[in-house]
Parts: structure tokens; sequence; C-alpha cells
């Protein structure tokens, strides 16, 4: 895989990231309580423009969004962004699934913090000129007992400083992750999935793409009945009763 050499920039502002964590919110918060520590004190420390977060799980070569967060993006960008799409599609997002390290990306190329080059697809190409996102610098945290995790988006960044961009944001992903899980939205959508089994899981998986009890027992290999009594369960589990409150809850 071909590499870029630039300059040895890694180095950073320790004392400005020492400030931006002692202005962490504390307790449960509002959007609003989080986006103010990301465009005041985080910001001083990892210059950006924009910024999301979207928390989901993936089941079957999937990405499901359960919820997402932003900063500075239009509204047309906000409504872009599907909730469900084969990460086939989108090659930066593939290669973080399977290495779980920071990139960057522009409409030119997308790379790592050793300058190796990273496949993009024509998706990935068109949102970076349609919205304007580069640079766009990207990480997030996966856990992997739920396979569920964020994966948040920093836009604007700054140009040239690749390695100092990328090693601050090895430091600021488990922050934010963890910020993103104070805030009632968030932390409503991580006890909706951690709740379930797998199998509840694929259940799911399967009712939100418009699968009929008999459809997903024959997909499961499982009986009608036996769909039924999971979705009897899953009710139960998430406080509602009926299969159209479950797809609200997971579109």
């Amino acid at each position: 895989m071909e590499e870029r050499r630039d300059g040895d920039d890694s180095d950073l502002d320790l004392a400005a990231w020492s400030r931006a964590l002692r202005e962490l919110p504390t307790g449960p918060m509002s959007e609003a309580d989080f986006r103010a520590w990301l465009e005041g004190p985080l910001r001083r420390f990892f210059p950006f423009e924009q910024f999301f977060c979207a928390y989901g799980s993936v089941a079957g070569g999937r990405l499901y969004m359960r919820s997402m967060l932003t900063s500075g993006y239009s509204a047309e960008f906000i409504a872009s962004r599907e909730r469900s799409f084969d990460v086939n599609e989108r090659g930066c997002m593939k290669w973080w699934l399977s290495h779980r390290r920071s990139l960057i990306l522009d409409k030119a190329e997308a790379i790592d913090a050793a300058g190796r080059r990273i496949a993009m697809t024509e998706r990935e190409i068109d949102d970076v000129e349609r919205f304007s996102l580069g640079p766009l610098a990207k990480h997030g945290v996966v856990d992997p007992f739920s396979n569920t995790g964020t994966h948040m988006g920093f836009s604007g960044v700054p140009k040239g400083r690749r390695k100092q961009t990328l090693a601050a944001l090895e430091l600021i992903a488990p922050v934010v992750h963890a910020l993103y899980f104070q805030t009632k939205d968030a932390a409503r959508s991580s006890v909706e999935l951690t709740a379930l089994t797998d199998r509840q899981s694929d259940l799911v998986d399967l009712a939100a793409q418009g699968l009929s009890d008999k459809e997903i027992g024959l997909r499961l290999g499982i009986s009608h009945n036996t769909v039924g009594n999971h979705f009897s369960s899953i009710y139960a589990k998430l406080g509602i009763s009926k299969r159209s409150q479950l797809i609200a809850l997971f579109k």
C-alpha cells in the first residue's frame, strides 16, 4: 500500500488538552452542554469547523445508525445521513471498522497516521465535494461485546498537520464517546441496543428492513411462533407493545 511522507509534527499541546479536560461537563447533560464543550474548550486544543458523532451497530455487513449529534453542519447534510447502509459502500468506514484507527480525508485521498492510502468510494468523494467536508478527520470507539459504538468526524481541520491531528484524535475519541453517552438521547439509544441479545438484535434488524414474521422465520430458520415469542420478549425489554413502536425506535 502506498505511503505518503510528511514532517514529524506529532507533538501535541498537552497543556491545552489538560485545560480542555478540566472544563469537561459532569453528570447528565443536554446536547447544548455537549456542544458548548466541543465549540469552546475542545476547539481551543483541536481546531475544527464542523463536528458529527453517530451511535449505532453493525450486523450482517450493514451499519445501523441509532442517533446522531452535530455541530456546524447544514440541515441538508443532516437530512442526507442514511440510517442504514452497506459498509462496502463506504471504503473509509469499512477500513475503520477493520483497523479502529484514526484517518483523514479530503476529495483527493484518504490516509492514516502512517501515511498509508485508504481506498475511498465514489459515494464518499461525492459527500466531501457536495458538503465541502475536507480535510475531515475521523475516528470512533467500538464496544466489542455489544458490537455497537460511536463514529465521529471533525471537518475543516488544519491542512498539513496530519500526524498531529490524528494523534490528537486518538486522545479525543474516547472522551467524546463517553460524553456522548451522558446526553439523554444517546443514553436512551445505548440502553435500547445493549438490552437485547444477539438473536433479538438480528430480529430487530430484519424487522427494520420490512420483513414479516414469516419472512424473518424463513431467513433465520426458526418457526413463525418462535419469531413471535422473540418479539414479545423484545417489546417487554423496551417497554413497547407493537411493531410500529419498535420500528420508530430503531429507524
